[in-house]
């Protein structure tokens, strides 16, 4: 369990990390901030990334869940009430698997339709939100 702890940290991390370089101004993997909005956040009509404040803030949440695993395997040390480290981990459990349940759902599809959007998110954000909260469960299972 000591492992899926750690690449659940892995794909945190680097999932932080490209949010942190959309937010300085990458552009990757679009060519201008039109097309990477219309890759990653695919809301209807699109034409701005969100802003600098708000991607940061997605930054230090990923970050933050990235450490969640470790603590909960006592990987890294911390100093949080063992309910409130069970608590959190129950909630990014919920947060991505209903992230990955709701990205199929028709009233997302629906506000989320820009191409490639709507099918990237098909065949890649939504299963990978799914496995991460898999993982999340795989680990509250098998203490």
């Amino acid at each position: 369990m000591d492992s899926l702890a750690f690449i659940l940290f892995c794909v945190l991390v680097l999932i932080a990390g490209v949010h942190f370089y959309w937010a300085f101004g990458g552009f990757w993997p679009g060519k201008d901030e039109v097309s990477l909005a219309r890759i990653v956040v695919g809301k209807k009509n699109i034409s701005r990334m969100p802003s600098r404040l708000l991607t940061l803030a997605v930054v230090v949440a990923i970050f933050v869940a990235s450490l969640w695993p470790l603590m909960w395997r006592s990987i890294i040390s911390y100093s949080l009430p063992q309910g409130f480290l069970w608590f959190g981990m129950v909630v990014l459990m919920l947060v991505f698997l209903g992230r990955g349940i709701v990205g199929y759902l028709p009233f997302f599809t629906n506000k989320m339709s820009e191409q490639p959007f709507s099918r990237l998110n098909a065949l890649y954000f939504s299963p990978l939100c799914l496995a991460i909260g898999a993982g999340f469960m795989a680990l509250l299972i098998y203490v």
